[in-house]
């Protein structure tokens, strides 16, 4: 899967201040191991899965050409997300508990509190829409602004309908398989799902993208599981909890908006519940 985000606007631009660079900034955004790409690139990205999967010996001596393993090109197909919001400033002023507000003839000016308020506000909406977009894109959505693309869970399952490597461990994740009794096991079956070719990565350059239920449930196991002299508890783990958790090494990321991206974009039955509300992408 390959897109990127175009029309950037030009630096210190106003458009550059409020949109893009919170983006740069948000530490969901930089969590991810993904490359934001900023200026101008090309439309195709050239890879090879194994670079020399297919080579030629040579028997003789001299310059001969010998047909190796063609390199994969991946034309990208930027998508145009539009995000829009009103602004009324009768209603905007309603909603702000203070005095001293500008009044008569200045009416329209806002403080530097207030704008930055705004601006928090509008951005955080913005790059987390953006995440929504990203993970739970589909063109066959009843959501119509989820349409635009397909994103991360269903160009996922897409490659595992087409048997493409892409490995879907398990169609569900329950409760019972994060359990204490359970949740290293079930690591350990994504962990050993990896092809050959991810196994020749070292483990520092992996990452687990999980929801919060996950992470919550691994991180209770460290505590609970993790003995300290004479089979204790950690004390401290318990008191101030466990960060920058990992599992085999591979740094674990807790994408708690995909949680709630469930709970909004993605519910089964009736009466509606969270679709897998466990997942794990590694």
């Amino acid at each position: 899967m390959a897109n990127a985000v175009t029309a950037l606007p030009n630096n210190d631009s106003l458009a550059y201040e409020l949109f893009w660079k919170p983006l740069l900034n948000d530490p969901k955004i930089n969590a991810l191991p993904f490359t934001l790409h900023t200026g101008k690139i090309g439309k195709e990205l050239y890879f090879d899965a194994e670079f020399t999967s297919a080579p030629s010996i040579k028997a003789t001596c001299g310059w001969s050409y010998k047909t190796g393993s063609a390199i994969t090109k991946k034309a990208l197909d930027p998508v145009e997300l539009d995000f829009s919001f009103e602004q009324c400033y009768t209603d905007f002023v309603k909603s702000i508990f203070g005095d001293n507000l500008p009044d008569g003839w200045r009416k329209g000016e806002l403080t530097p509190e207030i704008v930055n308020r705004i601006v928090e506000k509008q951005s955080n909406a913005f790059n987390t829409n953006l995440l929504y977009a990203l993970f739970f894109g589909d063109t066959s959505s009843s959501t119509t602004w989820l349409t635009g693309m397909d994103g991360v869970f269903k160009k996922l399952l897409a490659g595992v309908a087409a048997t493409d490597g892409t490995v879907q461990v398990s169609s569900s994740m329950s409760s019972t398989d994060i359990n204490l009794t359970n949740i290293e096991a079930t690591l350990y079956a994504i962990y050993s799902a990896q092809s050959n070719l991810m196994k020749t990565f070292d483990n520092s350059q992996k990452v687990f993208i999980v929801t919060q239920t996950v992470y919550e449930a691994w991180a209770r196991y460290l505590q609970i599981n993790t003995g300290v002299g004479g089979n204790l508890i950690d004390r401290a783990s318990v008191q101030n909890g466990v960060t920058g958790i990992s599992y085999q090494g591979i740094p674990m990321i807790n994408a708690n908006y995909i949680d709630r991206g469930i709970a909004l974009y993605d519910l089964t039955g009736s009466p509606a519940a969270a679709d897998d509300p466990n997942r794990v992408l590694s």
